[in-house]
């Protein structure tokens, strides 16, 4: 049953790279490396606190979304296609060195437990209330403002770096492009970017030499015709004023 268009709650909005910067530098980890991820690979925040030890692999530089942690219920992720793995790049590194402070470091222990329980996965809402102070602190905090928003950020970042909406599709775990496209935010200095970018390439691209176009041959031949007209009157003139000299 088609319910029509989903409304939400809340304005759809994304921090700018300078404000994120400075929101993730107030934070502390765990909290800092959660949102860290999410800004990183697109994840949702319930995948990156079901991540067990076990989905991580320092070989690879990778973790594997194989779970999901909604309210401290474990489940497979949202659509088949969240079941991904996803590169870390720099975030490896931060990643063992978070594990080795661990008490518990089995593979089936949780990289994200609870201070008080680490035999379960923290909640989300501690997370939040981290995002809010510090996005207060600078300035920038909205209504709506979580983890989510990190995730948003980075799904248009990733075209933004030239990523294409396909792979941004692929790496956020979407089940259709077009739903990327709904993450997806192009500010105004995004497109000036692009605008020019268009214009320069216009600029820069040489003329190609294939003859003379239609226009300049009906050019060249209007002007033959003034040439012509102009010699015989030249000629007119010379005429008559031979015939007026006699």
């Amino acid at each position: 049953m088609d319910i029509g268009k989903q409304s939400y709650r809340f304005e759809k909005k994304i921090l700018s790279w300078d404000q994120t910067a400075a929101v993730l530098a107030r934070l502390a980890d765990p909290n800092r490396l959660v949102i860290e991820t999410c800004v990183a690979t697109s994840t949702r925040i319930s995948e990156v606190t079901g991540l067990m030890i076990k989905h991580f692999n320092p070989a690879a530089r990778v973790v594997r979304i194989e779970q999901r942690n909604w309210r401290m219920d474990i489940d497979t992720p949202k659509t088949e296609g969240s079941k991904r793995v996803l590169a870390l790049g720099d975030l490896c590194d931060r990643y063992i060195d978070w594990i080795a402070k661990l008490d518990r470091r089995g593979p089936n222990d949780w990289i994200f437990p609870q201070a008080s329980d680490p035999a379960k996965p923290m909640w989300d809402s501690g997370i939040r209330k981290a995002i809010h102070e510090a996005a207060k602190d600078v300035g920038c905090d909205f209504p709506g403002l979580g983890p989510h928003s990190f995730r948003r950020a980075n799904i248009t970042w990733r075209q933004e770096v030239g990523g294409s909406a396909i792979e941004a599709s692929k790496i956020a775990g979407h089940s259709e492009v077009d739903m990327t496209s709904e993450y997806t935010f192009v500010g105004i200095d995004r497109q000036e970017a692009l605008t020019r970018a268009i214009q320069e390439r216009l600029a820069q691209a040489a003329p190609q030499d294939s003859g003379p176009s239609p226009n300049d041959a009906q050019r060249e031949q209007m002007a033959r015709a003034r040439r012509a007209k102009q010699e015989k009157r030249a000629k007119v003139v010379a005429i008559n004023g031979k015939e007026s000299a006699a």
